[in-house]
């Protein structure tokens, strides 16, 4: 399970570095190469989504997942033109959003912290392999990537005996009004961090090898984040932080300044996100099938983000990109502070009902 996380992981860490050469490559516009992005998340809320719903995590969705993603990447490889190259990576989309489902069916705690473990790694190795090959070259190395769990095909139980079907609830207002705030943050969020690496190369003149180690700084941070046993305070007050920050990596063009903004942001983020589950699963009456419906709303956000980025990075209007993405996380924090106002009350009157 924590292999196929990881490869679904890595193939969505190299997005932000595949961008830039994916339009030299076309010869489009670093916007237009974002649809690719937006392709790629699209496929992955129709897998995590679909899945939750309909599939069992048996060996074969497992082998079928991992099939469907080595194709998409080989397809994306020779891909004649960019609308090819998005229909390729909205079907690698929908293996990595079924890979996202079947590894945290079993691997919920240690899924956590898989990503940014991968994180650390990916960035410099990949800039590494666009040098030394072209993008099309660098789709076969993922294709490989995503095909590699079949090496463990063997562990994975035929039958699932652990979730007899079961039907499902419908959500509280107050779990609806969390999961509207997870889409919001991770549409803001993505809108700015999807074209981070061209930022810190086309604003900033880092090289991609400077920003792939800052890429990697702030996945490292974000371990430390993801595993902290202490008290955490409210999600929303970590997110106004992130509101902060989504304006700053963009608008402020100071190569320092963008370093330390990425790095914190990987602290910030993972310290806010576990306490914005827990806000989830205590205003749920079905925590599990609440989580599920989160991973799926955040890719959402995911799926717009980089439209919303897009729109701004193409005209060159970056202070304005900061702007848009702050107020939308802006938002997603204080709908969070607002869920969170009346916590012990909500305890407490869930007590009297229980009593009663």
């Amino acid at each position: 399970m924590l292999v196929a996380i990881a490869s679904s992981t890595a193939i969505f860490t190299a997005t932000p570095f595949l961008l830039r050469p994916i339009a030299t490559e076309f010869g489009v516009s670093l916007g237009a190469s974002g649809w690719v992005s937006t392709a790629q998340l699209a496929g992955f809320v129709i897998g995590s989504w679909t899945a939750g719903r309909h599939l069992r995590p048996v060996r074969s969705v497992f082998v079928t997942l991992a099939l469907l993603g080595f194709v998409a990447n080989l397809c994306a490889a020779v891909a004649p033109n960019l609308a090819v190259l998005g229909a390729a990576r909205f079907a690698g989309g929908i293996s990595l959003g079924l890979a996202a489902w079947f590894a945290w069916q079993d691997a919920f705690g240690d899924a956590a912290v898989v990503g940014p473990l991968v994180g650390i790694v990916v960035p410099p190795g990949l800039t590494v392999l666009i040098d030394a090959v072209d993008v099309r070259w660098t789709f076969v190395v993922l294709a490989v990537v995503a095909v590699s769990p079949l090496l463990f095909a063997g562990q994975v139980d035929v039958k699932d005996r652990l979730r007899p079907h079961r039907t499902r609830h419908a959500a509280t207002r107050a779990s609806i009004a969390m999961l509207v705030a997870l889409g919001l943050l991770t549409m803001g969020g993505s809108s700015v961090f999807v074209y981070a690496a061209a930022i810190g190369t086309e604003y900033n003149g880092l090289s991609p090898f400077a920003v792939s180690l800052a890429f990697s700084a702030n996945a490292l941070v974000a371990v430390p984040a993801a595993k902290w046993k202490g008290r955490r305070g409210p999600a929303g007050v970590w997110y106004l932080a992130t509101a902060v920050l989504a304006f700053v990596l963009p608008a402020i063009h100071i190569a320092p300044v963008f370093t330390i903004t990425l790095v914190t942001w990987g602290f910030v983020f993972f310290m806010g996100m576990p306490a914005a589950f827990a806000l989830l699963a205590s205003r749920s009456r079905f925590p599990e099938e609440r989580a599920g419906d989160a991973q799926a709303v955040m890719a959402l956000g995911r799926v717009f983000g980089p439209l919303i980025g897009g729109a701004f990075i193409a005209t060159g209007s970056t202070t304005m990109m900061g702007l848009a993405a702050s107020s939308i996380v802006f938002c997603a924090a204080g709908l969070m502070l607002y869920i969170d106002r009346n916590r012990f009350a909500h305890v407490r009157a869930a007590q009297r009902a229980a009593v009663a």
